[in-house]
């Protein structure tokens, strides 16, 4: 089923939810108990919907604006025994191949699974932080994308972590209202207010 499809059919359930009760004034009542509509079930169906807009438009969206900004992406394979020589072999190879004050965003992988997203605005040895996260024990890369464009890292981050889904990110990526807004928060925005603006409650 394409995601148009399943967005069609998710509102469409919405709706007859919405309207159930009215479809029933001229007709005799179904057995069983009405479908209920709730601002709860109504925030749920929003989630649901804009999911399915992620899924959709993320991968898109994403190379679009990896491209706009010149995003050039810097590959680092884990190696090393023990922490210590992992964290120094990652440093001599930032000071080589990213170092520099240029936007960075970074993206820890286990195989094809992404574990985590971050960003950084310094050097570039911010990642190696993160080395001492449990979850780092299953990384085997790290990959480090660099722009000159440094107000753009947090969207590039919030598109990255909408594109990887990754495992380990506990929060949304932050901003300054100074910095261009993600596209795909933007719709998701632009969903709720419209679907609570279609089916309000007093």
């Amino acid at each position: 089923m394409s995601y148009q499809s399943k967005f069609n059919r998710m509102l469409d359930s919405l709706y007859k939810r919405r309207t159930s009760w009215l479809r029933s004034v001229v007709s005799r009542p179904r057995p069983g108990r009405p479908q209920s509509f709730s601002r709860k079930k109504r925030e749920q169906k929003i989630r649901e919907l804009q999911e399915i807009t992620s899924e959709a438009q993320a991968k898109r969206l994403a190379k679009e604006e990896f491209k706009r900004f010149d995003a050039k992406k810097r590959p680092w394979r884990v190696k090393g025994r023990g922490l210590l020589a992992k964290k120094a072999n990652f440093n001599h190879w930032v000071r080589e191949k990213v170092h520099g004050k240029r936007g960075k965003v970074y993206v820890f992988w286990a195989g094809s699974r992404c574990l985590y997203v971050g960003r950084s605005r310094g050097k570039g040895s911010r990642p190696s932080d993160h080395f001492k996260r449990k979850w780092f024990r299953k990384a085997t890369r790290v990959d480090v994308f660099l722009t000159r464009k440094r107000s753009a890292i947090s969207l590039l981050e919030c598109l990255a972590i909408h594109r990887f889904l990754p495992s380990e990110n506990k929060v949304k990526a932050a901003r300054k209202k100074w910095t261009p807004r993600c596209p795909l928060c933007r719709l998701h925005r632009d969903i709720r207010r419209e679907l609570r603006q279609i089916f309000r409650f007093r």
